[in-house]
């Protein structure tokens, strides 16, 4: 089957974006003949920029690679506009194999937490009866957020709850608040879907 390579950001994406990609193709989409790869880690938007030849000449040598989709997070400004920036950057340098496509979350991955903040409450060390609004994903600090919703004592730690949270995404509910998640289930859809095989894809 073919796959979709992630580059990633940091350590609990390793886990947490293929629990969350999956999710989207079985439950979102009811895709079954993809897989999701082991993903390529970043470490942050300027290192990849400064070696993103690199780290996708990587990812088409993977075995199966069908597509590649850039992940990181984006502190400051607009997903939309810095990652066609970014892909326009790169169409002009490399020549591309498989579609490609750059989803930039608004400001963090946790964003998306807060977006559904109401299925994640009563796990993960996050107490019962919270919910979120519409804004979440426009709020900075997220995880400094989702620590002071813990109990004293616990602090939201990348490596432990970023895949766990991912369980209990709602994936509806998550595209309704959070514009870049919902950029993100688009991009899926379009990789997934392309004929093209010789660069981006917009979502």
């Amino acid at each position: 089957m073919p796959k979709i390579v992630p580059i990633v950001e940091g350590p609990g994406d390793i886990e947490a974006v293929p629990e969350l990609l999956r999710r989207i193709l079985y439950d979102l989409y009811h895709v079954y003949d993809w897989e999701i790869a082991h993903p390529l880690k970043a470490n942050n938007l300027t290192t990849l920029r400064n070696n993103v030849n690199s780290f996708i000449t990587y990812a088409h040598r993977i075995p199966g690679c069908g597509a590649v989709l850039i992940l990181l997070d984006l502190d400051d400004g607009c997903p939309k506009i810095e990652a066609l920036s970014l892909a326009n950057e790169i169409r002009h340098t490399y020549h591309f194999t498989y579609p490609t496509c750059v989803v930039l979350a608004h400001c963090e991955y946790e964003s998306w937490f807060l977006a559904s903040l109401d299925t994640i409450a009563g796990n993960c060390d996050i107490p019962e009866g919270l919910s979120s609004s519409s804004l979440a994903e426009n709020r900075r600090g997220a995880k400094e957020c989702l620590t002071r919703l813990m109990p004293p004592g616990i602090a939201y730690k990348e490596t432990y709850h970023q895949v766990r949270m991912t369980q209990f995404i709602d994936l509806n509910l998550a595209q309704t608040r959070s514009r870049s998640f919902r950029r993100l289930c688009h991009a899926i859809s379009q990789l997934i879907t392309t004929n093209t095989t010789s660069g981006f894809v917009t979502p």
